[in-house]
C-alpha cells in the first residue's frame, strides 16, 4: 500500500526507499525466525510425537522449514 500511495503520488524513490526499509526489516525477522527453528530442531519433534523416529525425521526436515520461511518472508516483500 506505502509503495502504491508513493508511485500514485509520483515519488519513485520514496516507494523505492519504502521497499528497501520493509525488504532490511522482512530479511532481520526471518533470519531471526530461521535461526530459531534451526536451533530448536532437535526439541521441536516432541511438540508432534514422542517416538524417537519421528523426532529424528523431524530434526532432519527442519532446514527445509527453515528455508522455506525465509523465503516466504522474501516473497512476500517482492510480490
Amino acid at each position: 500500500t506505502r509503495v502504491s500511495n508513493e508511485l500514485g503520488a509520483g515519488k519513485q524513490q520514496a516507494a523505492r526507499l519504502a521497499v528497501y526499509v520493509m525488504l532490511l526489516i522482512v530479511v532481520i525477522e526471518a533470519a531471526f525466525v530461521a535461526i530459531t527453528i534451526i536451533l530448536v530442531r532437535s526439541v521441536w519433534g516432541y511438540a508432534y510425537s514422542d517416538d524417537k523416529e519421528v523426532v529424528k525425521y523431524i530434526s532432519y526436515m527442519t532446514p527445509l522449514l527453515a528455508t522455506s520461511t525465509f523465503m516466504d518472508a522474501i516473497q512476500s516483500v517482492l510480490s
